[in-house]
C-alpha cells in the first residue's frame, strides 16, 4: 500500500481534475442548450423546403437541370468533413474521421483516377488527415464555433463556383447528426449534384404542392436555398452533437473522478489507521520491554 504522502498527493490531484471536469461540464451544458435550440428552430423550415425539392425533383422533366446532372467521368471530388476545433468530447471526432476515410476509400475504389480532397471544417479533422498524408484544404475553423448563415453561404458559394466551373465533379458531406446528448449518427451524403428522389406510391394527393407555371422555374429559384439550408443544417447538427458529446464526456469524467476520490480517501484512512496501530504496538512493545 502506498504511503500517506503519496495518497495525499493523489487525492489533491484527483480533486483538481474533478473541479476542472465539473466546470467544463457546466460550460458544455450551456453551449449544448443554445446549439440544440438553434437546431430545433431551424429544422421545420429545412424539412419543408426539403419536402418541396424532393417532390418536385422526382419529375423526369427536370433531368436537364445542372443540379441533378451526374457527370460520367469523375475527376475531382471534394469531401467536406465537419469536426470540432477542440477535444475532450469522447469519440465524437474519431468516429466521424473514420467515416470520412471510409468514404474516401469507397470513392477511390469506384473512381481510381479521381483526385479526392478533404475540406475540413474543424481543426481536429484537419490535424488527423494531414498526419495521415491525405490531400487537405482548410475552411475557416471559426465557422464551426458560432454557426451563422452568412458563413454557410460563403462556404457553399465557394464549392458551387468550383462545381459550375467544372473544377469539382462531386461534393460529399460527412458530419455527425445529433440524436441525443449521448449519441450521434455518422452521415455521409452527396451535396452536389442532387440525388433525384423516386416518386413514392404512398404519398397522398393532398400532400402534393400545386406549382404554377411549372416545377422547373420554381426549382431553379429554390435549389440554391435548399442546398445552403442542407449545408447549414449539417453544421448545426454537428455543433449540437459536439456540445452534447463533450457534456456527456465531462459528466462521465466527473463521476469517475468522484469514484476514484472516494477510493483514495478510503485507502488513506486505512493507511492512517494501520500507521496508528503500528505506533500503538511499538509503544506497548517498548513498555513491556521496560517492565522486563
Amino acid at each position: 500500500m502506498a504511503n500517506l504522502k503519496e495518497i495525499r498527493t493523489r487525492i489533491s490531484s484527483v480533486s483538481s481534475t474533478k473541479k476542472i471536469t465539473s466546470a467544463m461540464k457546466m460550460v458544455s451544458a450551456a453551449k449544448f442548450k443554445k446549439a440544440q435550440n438553434n437546431l430545433i428552430k431551424f429544422r421545420p423550415f429545412n424539412e419543408k423546403i426539403s419536402f418541396f425539392v424532393e417532390d418536385l425533383g422526382s419529375s423526369n422533366s427536370l433531368k436537364n437541370l445542372s443540379y441533378f446532372t451526374f457527370r460520367k467521368e469523375i475527376k475531382n471530388v471534394a469531401i467536406l468533413l465537419i469536426t470540432s476545433n477542440n477535444s475532450m468530447c469522447g469519440a465524437f471526432n474519431s468516429t466521424i474521421i473514420k467515416a470520412a476515410i471510409q468514404a474516401h476509400s469507397s470513392i477511390q475504389e469506384r473512381n481510381p483516377y479521381a483526385n479526392i480532397t478533404f475540406y475540413c471544417l474543424g481543426k481536429k479533422g484537419e490535424d488527423v488527415l494531414r498526419r495521415a498524408k491525405y490531400r487537405v484544404e482548410q475552411i475557416n475553423p471559426t465557422y464551426i464555433d458560432k454557426p451563422k448563415m452568412e458563413s454557410t453561404n460563403e462556404i457553399f458559394d465557394y464549392f458551387f463556383k468550383l462545381y459550375n466551373q467544372g473544377k469539382l465533379d462531386r461534393v460529399e458531406l460527412v458530419y455527425n447528426r445529433f440524436k441525443n446528448a449521448a449519441s450521434q449518427i455518422q452521415i455521409n451524403e452527396t451535396l452536389l449534384p442532387i440525388l433525384k428522389q423516386s416518386k413514392s406510391k404512398d404519398n397522398k394527393i393532398l400532400n402534393k404542392p400545386i406549382v404554377e407555371p411549372e416545377p422547373k422555374i420554381l426549382l431553379e429559384k429554390l435549389l440554391p436555398y435548399y442546398l445552403k439550408n442542407k449545408l447549414h443544417s449539417a453544421i448545426l447538427e454537428s455543433s449540437a452533437a459536439e456540445h452534447g458529446a463533450r457534456m456527456t464526456a465531462m459528466h462521465q469524467a466527473t463521476e469517475n473522478a468522484t469514484t476514484l476520490l472516494n477510493n483514495l480517501v478510503l485507502d488513506y484512512n486505512k493507511a492512517r489507521q494501520a500507521a496508528i496501530t503500528n505506533e500503538i504496538l511499538e509503544i506497548v512493545s517498548g513498555a513491556n520491554a521496560l517492565k522486563e
